[in-house]
């Protein structure tokens, strides 16, 4: 039985005292790591979140013990607090809204205090996300040391003393500056931390589908510093911090428990991206390419010559569009010269990078002689989150309209049908040839047509729509058919 979860989540984005300049997506934070919650089962009734104004000092003293005496024995105590921490005369506190920078200590809340408050409840689990800002306590953006203290946390260990049932993610340590990204409209930790607590981020999964504090730390300590690496310049680091027991566990999440065999947890592009393929065409004429010269006689058929005059032809294009994706990436993603590998050869052109690969192609047209198709790929995906960045939705959606799945063996297409076959609001979309070596099957809600060959599967939109769509929309599509208990034969989808 799960226990029942309360969440007090606060964030400190602006300050009465315009000495502090904002703690840049503290509220954002806040308010997408409580819905993160709700979305795994948390009641709304159980959480209160306090931003900016209504966060003073006055109103944590009221509102904490108000808090805590709804939970009981059985139940988890989560607390949530993003903005301005520091370490004085050896005590940890954190900022109000109303904390004053000349008198910082007597006008933030002791950690000590808010620890004690939460060691007299009676709750069987107490789960503390910290983002303190540590070194830039007083800073703009996070950046910026102004008070020479650092948020050190001693109290939090005590309060921990390798406990089985307190746990303490901080979001660095006690020397380093917890960052914001532009590109998530997140603080970074904070960000991570969503995508696990919704099991988007399937690094944070651990055996049985659970994610447990040892997952989600082991997570945090990899993913935190590369975001990090390509969004901030320089020799920054920020490292995660957990506070608990080194031996033992509590789960967090239990995907098995909550969702159905088969279904994903993975915002948008649930699916199982990381063994997918994205991909689209640009389609034009031959005659319109750089590299065209009027052949001898005009192009009619498809034999060896006419593929090669197609693709000598259009070897600018493809240089063309593989930079153009490369200066992307790069001012985008941030990524520095290391990070990317390009290679561009006659037709084609591959671009590597840390999260997933492109290839370029340009090949004459199957259906038309005279038109070519210049084809964008992403696959190899090593960081399945970045299919939520905007800045990828932002440079892809106008090159790929499809997710190409490669399937672990050949499907038996033949049972698939029958079992398609056997749910009648399915089987009135579902066409295949008499020897059933193909079928495609449209599902009206949500929008995806599923072609299906003996050893791939093709997600498309059935109307116009950007890829953010396509990759939600087949999300749905794999919610819809796990429901009718309809294994597709991917590696992600099986039991």
């Amino acid at each position: 039985m799960r226990p029942r979860t309360y969440i007090l989540a606060v964030a400190i984005e602006d300050y009465q005292d315009t000495f502090f300049q904002s703690v840049v997506y503290a509220e954002q934070d806040a308010h997408d790591f409580v819905g993160a919650w709700q979305t795994m089962g948390v009641e709304p009734a159980d959480c209160v979140i306090l931003l900016s104004d209504f966060a003073t000092l006055a109103e944590l003293r009221l509102t904490l013990p108000k808090f805590l005496s709804k939970v009981g024995p059985d139940d988890r105590l989560v607390l949530f607090y993003a903005g301005l921490g520091a370490s004085i005369h050896g005590a940890s506190v954190v900022s109000a809204c109303d904390t004053q920078v000349d008198d910082f200590e007597r006008s933030s809340l002791p950690l000590a205090e808010i620890l004690s408050k939460i060691g007299q409840a009676k709750c069987s689990q107490v789960l503390l996300f910290l983002d303190v800002c540590h070194g830039s306590s007083t800073s703009a953006s996070r950046g910026t040391p102004v008070l020479e203290t650092e948020f050190a946390g001693d109290e939090l260990r005590a309060f921990c003393k390798e406990s089985a049932s307190r746990f303490a993610f901080v979001s660095c340590k006690s020397n380093e500056i917890s960052f914001p990204s532009r590109s998530l409209n997140h603080g970074i930790w904070t960000h991570c931390l969503i995508q696990a607590i919704k099991g988007v981020a399937k690094e944070s999964i651990g055996i049985d589908r659970r994610i447990t504090t040892t997952s989600l730390q082991k997570y945090l300590l990899g993913e935190v510093p590369r975001i990090l690496r390509v969004t901030v310049a320089g020799a920054v680091k920020q490292t995660p911090v957990l506070f608990g027991s080194k031996t033992k566990e509590l789960v967090l999440v239990d995907l098995a428990e909550l969702l159905p065999k088969g279904e994903l947890a993975v915002e948008g592009a649930t699916s199982p991206i990381k063994d997918s393929c994205l991909t689209g065409e640009i389609r034009g004429r031959v005659r319109e390419l750089r590299g065209y010269t009027k052949p001898k006689t005009p192009l009619a058929t498809h034999n060896d010559w006419e593929r090669d005059f197609v693709e000598k032809s259009g070897s600018g294009e493809v240089t063309a569009h593989a930079t153009e994706i490369f200066e992307q990436l790069r001012e985008s993603f941030r990524y520095k010269r290391k990070d990317l590998s390009f290679t561009n050869i006659a037709s084609t052109a591959s671009i590597k990078g840390p999260d997933f690969d492109v290839n370029i192609s340009l090949t004459q047209d199957p259906e038309d002689a005279e038109k070519y198709l210049l084809s964008t790929e992403v696959r190899s995906f090593r960081n399945s989150s970045v299919i939520d960045d905007p800045n990828f939705l932002a440079i892809f959606t106008k090159y790929c309209k499809r997710i190409v799945f490669e399937l672990d063996a050949n499907l038996d297409l033949e049972s698939k049908i029958d079992d398609i076959e056997e749910i009648d609001a399915l089987a009135e979309h579902l066409d295949y040839d008499p020897e059933c070596t193909e079928f495609t099957l449209r599902l009206p809600e949500p929008g995806i047509v599923i072609y299906a060959t003996g050893d791939r599967m093709v997600f498309s939109l059935d109307s116009q729509g950007d890829l953010k769509m396509l990759l939600g929309n087949t999300q749905k599509a794999f919610a819809q058919l796990a429901g009718n208990s309809i294994n597709l034969g991917l590696r992600s989808s099986k039991p």
